[in-house]
């Protein structure tokens, strides 16, 4: 099936990428794992380095992270933090086979040194901490990264919170110009542009199986041409269903990527193209404005 060419956006507004034409497929940021610490804030940027975090912890926490692919975030309830008592600390491995969320109560950050944070690039559960069957979901908050992820994911973290237990608020998840953003944990699925009845919407659809995919970023799993071809698979076949699509290959061609999908029996291929869009302000603590790649799906066969 060939796809015609998008139209720009409304460059009537310079504030955001969303009024750009920007697409917010393709855009998840990556990684294999996460080690979420509740920590009810106020937050800094960058995020450890926050009030309340002991720094000699926090420093050896960063050195056995090192250069991994693992995303230490900060979380805490939508409905407030209650005075003393025990936090709470997932080890979350990502993956679209073999994902798992363990938690830890912790009353010292210390204690946390404890458990090995690099079991969550590993396939098998550690033995440490409480198994968690049920999806987390993370609702950037964090305003001394940018205000837009605040004034955008605040209300949404909010309207979730009302009606899902496990909604926590967190830090920096990377997009704030995509805000209000959340990402499905353990399968590390982003969503993004989203607003209180749309966020309702998203997880119910998740809890049922299925992907907004007008929402849909992208999993941290995958390579960005991959997440930008998944969700236009979705969109333009009507594959909803989470499991609808798997990658089996990937490669660059002359014009840009070509992305091999598996739909049941039958094999779905998407060619896309990268270019370089247009600068403009992209957050609302931009103070320069500054480029990012986009990918256009141009046929899918």
């Amino acid at each position: 099936m060939r796809l015609p060419t998008a139209p720009d956006g409304n460059r009537g507004c310079a504030a955001l990428g969303r009024y750009h034409g920007e697409s917010h497929a393709g855009t998840a940021s990556r990684t294999a794992g996460w080690l979420l610490i509740e920590h009810p804030g106020p937050w800094r940027h960058p995020a450890l380095s926050s009030d309340g975090l002991d720094p000699r912890v926090v420093a050896e926490i960063e050195a056995r992270i090192g250069a991994r692919p693992i995303r230490p975030q900060l979380i805490k309830r939508t409905r407030g933090n209650g005075a003393g008592g025990a936090r709470t600390a997932y080890f979350v491995r990502s993956a679209r086979e073999g994902a798992w969320t363990r938690r830890v109560e912790f009353r010292s950050l210390e204690e946390l040194l404890a458990h090995d944070t690099t079991a969550v690039e590993r396939p098998e559960p550690p033995d440490f901490g409480t198994p968690v069957e049920h999806p987390l979901y993370l609702v950037c908050t964090h305003a001394k990264k940018d205000p837009c992820c605040a004034l955008s994911g605040r209300p949404v973290a909010a309207a979730l919170g009302r009606s899902h237990p496990h909604v926590w608020e967190t830090t920096h998840l990377g997009g704030d110009r995509f805000a209000a953003n959340l990402v499905a944990l353990p399968q590390g699925i982003y969503f993004g542009r989203l607003t209180p009845d749309t966020a309702e919407a998203v997880v119910r659809d998740f809890e049922s199986g299925l992907l907004d995919a007008e929402h849909l970023r992208g999993r941290c799993t995958d390579t960005p041409h991959v997440q930008a071809a998944e969700a236009a698979v979705r969109r333009h076949l009507g594959l909803y269903a989470a499991d609808a699509l798997e990658p089996r290959s990937e490669r660059r061609t002359p014009q840009g990527y070509e992305v091999v999908f598996r739909h049941r029996e039958r094999k779905l291929t998407a060619a896309l193209t990268e270019t370089e869009g247009p600068a403009f302000v992209t957050t609302c603590s931009a103070a320069e404005p500054s480029t990012s790649v986009r990918y256009r799906v141009t046929a899918i066969g």
